[in-house]
């Protein structure tokens, strides 16, 4: 009997390895990039094939107890609404369905025989999005939270949350201002994070290019860090959240304009905002509506949009409302593969714009002062990574102003974040601003403090 099974067990060990089950968004993206031809598309597939990233993933939705693609294969879905799908202004009109899932800006821009018009769209697939393992961990110990009065996220022992701990915040939010802070929480989805260079091309309603911006940009989450050396906490930050800083190479007349801005955990503490601004030769200390101005002309993200919203949490100045829950296509987070707003030969249009089927609570942000720049802001938010998938900017008369759809850059093997792309429009004054970003992955072995200091910035 010894025999049989040592016999056995050196059969299977002769035997090929048997890989992870499969993983169904993995043969999807194969299927498309075999479809498409597009080397994005197939760089993208072997990103996810990754047995690391599909081992994380799974693990994320085992604590999760759903994932996106759990939700919409229980939802009823036009059998259409599938990946390889493209769809342009011509046809749209045979989808009747597609107003339900394409929010109304996006729509238009599709429909759109003027300004920043929207050439085709192309479904790919639902794609499993996920912080780190290390994170996962992180937020498997958590203790409770809360949120006190003032809008503070708290820790079990009534600490400040974002000084204490390294997990996120609910997972399954109950409320509004759970929700946000779920959001909120999730930073930029890195311990460090840098996009070296960030361009900037300003549009006119003609559809054409009115200013061109080249930025250096760099974040830091300073308490919690799991990913990144120093793990813990940054010394010298004790009260600080996270901080992140900008300057400016390109056009000359504003060259090295810089700024640099601290987030801390307490409500009554407002944010340390300084500028350096080079024609002066001198650094101004900024704040108040300072946060809510557009960061220079033909820029129409303000301040507070730097980091998709960064707005302070405070329900004493705001409401924040579970407004509903849907299915929204929006920008797919494949910037460690490639961009997913293409550009031909007009950079005010786009050719062709990936979008990607999410399941997403609605959050509506209601300015109570009437003091803010935005009077409402509706934050698409997904339900299961708690990403901003779109966002909506309502001004004080209760026109829809800003919106703005972006693309992560997302690793499917380390559950590392950075950014790949704003695309930004302003319908009133029909504008529109394509941001692309690059990450610096090299800044996650850096020392950051130099990027952080506003007069060791002014000389970069």
């Amino acid at each position: 009997m010894r025999w049989r099974y040592l016999l056995a067990a050196l059969a299977a060990l002769a035997l090929p390895a048997v890989p992870a089950a499969a993983a169904d968004w993995v043969d999807e993206w194969q299927a498309l990039a075999a479809r498409t031809g597009f080397e994005g598309h197939r760089k993208f597939a072997d990103l996810l094939a990754d047995p690391a990233a599909i081992a994380l993933v799974r693990d994320w939705d085992a604590y999760r107890g759903y994932s996106a693609r759990s939700l919409i294969a229980a939802a009823k879905l036009p059998p259409e609404l599938k990946p390889g799908l493209e769809i342009t202004a011509a046809d749209a009109g045979r989808y009747p369905w597609l107003k339900d899932v394409l929010p109304a800006p996006s729509y238009d821009r599709l429909m759109s025989s003027d300004w920043f018009r929207w050439k085709k769209i192309r479904i790919v697939p639902t794609t499993p999005y996920v912080a780190s393992r290390k994170r996962l961990e992180a937020t498997r110990a958590a203790g409770a939270f809360s949120i006190s009065p003032k809008g503070e996220l708290l820790d079990a022992k009534g600490n400040f949350a974002m000084l204490t701990e390294a997990g996120l915040p609910y997972i399954k939010p109950a409320n509004g201002l759970e929700l946000y802070w779920a959001f909120l929480s999730r930073g930029v989805g890195n311990d460090n994070a840098a996009l070296k260079p960030m361009e900037l091309v300003s549009c006119q309603p003609d559809n054409r290019v009115e200013r061109r911006y080249v930025m250096h940009l760099w974040w830091q989450k300073m308490h919690g860090r799991v990913d990144v050396n120093p793990l813990g906490a940054i010394r010298g930050e004790d009260d600080t959240v996270e901080a992140g800083s900008i300057v400016f190479l390109a056009p000359r007349d504003i060259k090295g304009l810089a700024a640099v801005r601290r987030r801390f955990a307490s409500a009554d503490k407002p944010d340390a905002f300084l500028g350096y601004v080079p024609t002066m030769k001198r650094t101004r200390i900024l704040g108040g509506t300072d946060t809510q101005d557009p960061m220079t002309p033909g820029i129409e993200a303000t301040w507070d949009e730097w980091r998709q919203s960064w707005l302070k949490p405070d329900p004493r100045k705001f409401d924040f409302n579970i407004v509903g829950e849907t299915f929204i296509l929006s920008q797919p987070e494949v910037g460690h593969a490639y961009d997913p707003a293409q550009y031909a030969g007009n950079e005010c249009e786009i050719e062709t714009i990936d979008l990607e089927l999410r399941p997403v609570w609605i959050l509506e942000v209601v300015d109570k002062t009437g003091n803010y720049v935005y009077g409402r802001r509706r934050l698409y938010i997904d339900k299961e990574f708690h990403y901003a998938q779109y966002q909506e900017m309502y001004d004080q008369r209760g026109r829809l102003w800003r919106v703005l759809d972006d693309a992560g850059d997302f690793d499917p093997a380390t559950g590392l974040w950075m950014a790949r792309n704003y695309v930004l429009w302003n319908v009133i004054g029909n504008r529109y601003n394509r941001i692309t970003m690059q990450a610096d992955w090299s800044i996650l072995t850096q020392d950051m403090a130099r990027f952080l200091d506003i007069e060791r910035l002014r000389d970069y």
